[in-house]
């Protein structure tokens, strides 16, 4: 069934008769969501405002499972055995257009690539070019970080098979294989960036910027047009606690709460832990809080165009097929 503006315009009629009752006699609505892989300050939107009872405020009964790849997300969410996932931008849209994969993006959480590519200072990765001839480990191969990896490189003039890429944890520990010469590069998300460079002093981190929507929450467009109140229920509460992330100054109460419910690396360190997930939250609003969780039109335009140029997907199709932020704006209206 295709998602269309006047199925979502139904689901705003039953959205708004549902908020009309108390909180309590909201029926719960069953929603699983899926990480890319384990639990990480990078996922912090979910993972707080099911700590936080955000949820449970939009009478919803959250299920949150942690992947193992962002390929295996957005499988699991196309196979039904998640109402939506975490993915990456680059991964989605050549899954979609190559693959017809049916889903769509309902948001983007991650406006630029939360990815770094982190080498030692010795000898440091100052161009994406630089890493022909190198052992680059990342933690999914096939994945949204080979995806940018292979984006940006073609982009670049550079050959994506050049480069060695081997699977390793995405982990601030991954980093000791650069240091005992069996990787040349890693591929580490803002987390793991964050934390290797504060435990150690010979990191060299380069960002990623790649001009593509960072990271996405997919659905299928079939689920969301059966049930519409429920992602819109879903986004409001993950918008109200991204929005309290971004605009908060001491994170502390924050990372205590997600960390009373859920096991996520990088708590013990609580000063790093504020970094990290300051550093996380940044992206989340880089193109201003207003655009926070939104599918930007002009990133997704662009998008398309870059593929298209770089032969990553086999034909160029309008960039409004590939997302909508008509969920996101009946959330915000309620």
């Amino acid at each position: 069934m295709e998602l269309t503006r006047r199925s979502l315009m139904l689901g705003a009629m039953g959205s708004a008769a549902l908020l009309s009752l108390p909180v309590g006699a909201r029926a719960q609505n069953a929603f699983s969501f899926i990480t890319p892989f384990t639990f990480s300050l990078a996922f912090a939107p979910v993972l707080y405002a099911d700590a936080a009872g955000y949820y449970s405020d939009e009478g919803l009964e959250m299920n949150l499972q942690a992947g193992k790849g962002a390929a295996l997300a957005a499988q699991m969410t196309i196979a039904g055995q998640m109402d939506s996932g975490r993915t990456g931008g680059t991964n989605y849209i050549v899954s979609r257009v190559n693959n017809d994969a049916p889903l769509i993006s309902i948001a983007t959480i991650a406006q630029m690539s939360p990815f770094f590519v982190l080498s030692s200072t010795e000898n440091p990765v100052n161009t994406i070019a630089d890493l022909e001839g190198r052992t680059v480990g990342m933690a999914t191969l096939g994945g949204s970080m080979e995806g940018t990896l292979d984006l940006m490189m073609t982009n670049a003039g550079a050959s994506p098979e050049k480069v060695n890429k081997v699977k390793v944890a995405d982990s601030a520990a991954s980093f000791a294989l650069i240091e005992a010469g069996r990787a040349g590069a890693f591929l580490g998300n803002t987390s793991s960036m964050v934390i290797a460079s504060s435990a150690r002093d010979d990191v060299a981190a380069m960002p990623i910027d790649d001009g593509m929507p960072g990271q996405v929450y997919v659905a299928r467009p079939d689920q969301v047009a059966e049930n519409p109140e429920k992602f819109v229920a879903f986004l409001r509460a993950t918008h109200r606690a991204a929005k309290e992330i971004v605009g908060t100054e001491d994170l502390t109460p924050i990372l205590t709460t997600i960390g009373g419910k859920h096991d996520v690396s990088g708590l013990k360190n609580m000063e790093t832990a504020q970094k990290d997930l300051r550093a996380n939250a940044q992206n989340w609003a880089s193109k201003g809080e207003e655009n926070l969780l939104r599918n930007i039109p002009e990133m997704w335009d662009r998008a398309v165009g870059l593929l298209a140029g770089a032969k990553l997907i086999d034909k160029t199709v309008p960039a409004t097929e590939l997302y909508t932020n008509d969920l996101l704006d009946q959330a915000l209206k309620a």
